[in-house]
């Protein structure tokens, strides 16, 4: 009998063994090549799918998503821009002279400037997940810088325009006939009232008192709300305001869908949008805080300013290179965003401002007050003409908005912009005849944000700087590997080193009563000998495979 081998390799038919025994092989002896193909197929479909979905996207979408208690609606919630705004203010020094006719031209000198702090914070921020926008109450406070300022607003002594008085005889002068602008010059003089006036920086920034708007309080409360009149004070009064932005569409993505629930701004006589123009129109307009990704530099970017009750345009100037390693792109105030001409200038039949001027008196009580940029820069050479003391920059006095293009991301802001107030007159009431037709400047501030916070930056330098070739080098590290592994897997697998042969049988010497016993036993069963014997061959031939490890067992006879 034949003993040592296994009986079920033994009993197969040859070639069915031969087939068992390179299953064998294949599971047991190539494993490491199967599990090489297995990982280097693995390794080359990860980095096709990284490839495909850009996980730095996704990893940005999800982090950027405006949803409760996220970092974008932190952010937002309470913004960690430091935003602040440098007052200056133009004392007039030959008010005599030139009431007297002396002097043609009003000299004026720049003081400044005062340095503030906004403080930006948004309350009862609410999410309309069906809707796909979100409310909130803006709230912009000041808070006075003396440290960085020229000096405390209280210690500085200015000569400027009675804006009281201008306000109320220009706005006379436009709404009122001959007896009525004549009766209110009587009273204006019996008050004692001046065309000019002296008082501190504090007193034109926050308020002081005057009779005419301590009477005009006490008898008409609907529309002087105030008992003092001061130009930031006004700028910055605290009123509720409710703005609903767009999160669900990505092209309008943090626009402005309406302003205390109106797409347009009323104070520019918004009735309805079929009506109205761009001058009065907010929806789709933007703060400036938030802004879409990936804005193309066609793109004009319409900015809304509260304080200044008008949407100004900025235009794509140029791309630079940030010193945190990231590009931005520099969009620019346009020279016309003053002029009639801009398409976001409001239609005016009368008492229309010269060219260079916005008008925003209806966002202010009536009052004639007039924007320009600063030192009459880009206004009607005749305005310019009548005073001396301006130094007009085109550089210095621009307004810019430096914006990440890829995510929207503000990284720098700057916006000039000065305050002045018309002066018109009705031939009932001469006291406003030295400034007739005149616009009279009355300070300039520079509202700017010169860096984002660090957190901002870190963002920005992990998705623009690091992300990008780290993701790449792992894509093309694991595509390398994946093919190594896979080509030396798979070349194993199908063409494999080792090979069956026939291992030549073993002469054994026996002793002669050894000899003897196997004849009596050959002659006794010399059939079944034969069978068994062919059998042996075979499977000593079938187990005698050389590779690494070829230590098979013989198949041993035995009696």
């Amino acid at each position: 009998m034949v003993l040592g081998a296994k009986k079920a390799i033994q009993h197969v038919p040859s070639k069915g063994r031969i087939s068992i025994m390179k299953i064998q092989n294949f599971t047991v002896e190539k494993r490491q090549s199967v599990i090489r193909g297995i990982y280097g197929s693995l390794f080359i479909t990860l980095s096709i799918v990284l490839a495909a979905i850009n996980p730095i996207n996704i990893v940005t979408d999800w982090t950027l998503d405006m949803r409760e208690g996220r970092y974008l609606y932190r952010m937002l919630e309470h913004p960690t821009y430091e935003v602040f705004s440098d007052v200056y203010i133009f004392n007039y020094t030959n008010v005599d002279d030139f009431l007297s006719g002396s002097d043609k031209q009003l000299q004026l000198e720049e003081i400044g400037p005062f340095v503030f702090q906004e403080i930006r914070t948004n309350e009862n921020m609410s999410i309309d997940h069906d809707r796909g926008v979100m409310t909130m109450n803006p709230k912009t406070v000041l808070e006075f810088r003396p440290e960085k300022s020229f000096a405390h607003y209280k210690d500085i002594e200015v000569k400027i325009p009675n804006i009281a008085l201008i306000a109320i005889s220009t706005l006379l002068a436009d709404k009122m006939g001959y007896f009525a602008n004549a009766g209110a010059y009587y009273s204006i003089s019996a008050l004692g009232s001046k065309l000019f006036i002296n008082m501190t920086a504090e007193g034109l920034l926050w308020g002081y008192d005057d009779p005419l708007v301590n009477i005009a309080n006490k008898f008409l409360p609907g529309w002087i709300d105030f008992g003092k009149i001061g130009i930031m004070d006004r700028f910055y009064a605290q009123r509720k305001e409710e703005v609903e932005i767009e999160l669900r569409n990505k092209s309008r993505k943090f626009a402005i869908n309406s302003w205390n629930k109106s797409p347009g701004l009323v104070e520019q006589g918004f009735t309805d949008w079929n009506s109205s123009y761009p001058c009065n129109r907010l929806k789709d307009t933007y703060e400036g805080l938030l802004l879409p990704p990936g804005l193309s530099k066609d793109y004009e970017i319409p900015l809304f300013r509260k304080q200044a009750c008008r949407v100004y345009p900025y235009r794509f100037t140029e791309e630079i290179m940030s010193d945190h390693g990231f590009n931005f792109h520099r969009y620019l105030m346009s020279e016309s965003s003053f002029n009639q001409s801009s398409k976001y200038a409001c239609p005016c039949t009368e008492n229309c401002m010269p060219d260079g001027f916005v008008d925003i008196s209806s966002c202010y009580y009536g009052f004639p007050i007039a924007l320009s940029k600063p030192h009459f820069l880009d206004t009607d050479p005749e305005q310019l003409s009548f005073f001396r003391g301006f130094k007009p920059d085109p550089i210095k006095h621009r307004s810019t908005l430096d914006l990440e293009p890829v995510l929207g991301v503000p990284v720098a802001v700057e916006s000039n912009i000065q305050v002045n107030i018309a002066v018109r007159m009705s031939s009932g009431n001469p006291i406003t005849r030295p400034l007739k037709d005149k616009v009279m400047p009355l300070i300039w501030m520079s509202m700017y944000c010169k860096s984002p916070p660090s957190d901002i930056v870190t963002l920005l330098r992990l998705r623009l700087v690091i992300a990008p070739p780290l993701v790449i080098a792992l894509e093309v590290v694991l595509l390398i590997l994946g093919m190594f592994l896979g080509i030396q897997g798979f070349h194993r697998i199908w063409k494999p080193k080792y090979k069956l042969v026939q291992k030549p049988k073993e002469k054994v010497r026996r002793k002669s009563s050894e000899r003897r016993k196997s004849s009596v036993i050959l002659n006794i069963e010399n059939t079944g000998f034969v069978d068994e014997q062919e059998l042996a061959k075979e499977a000593v031939s079938l187990l005698a495979i050389t590779e690494e490890d070829h230590d098979v067992p013989d198949l041993l006879l035995n009696e």
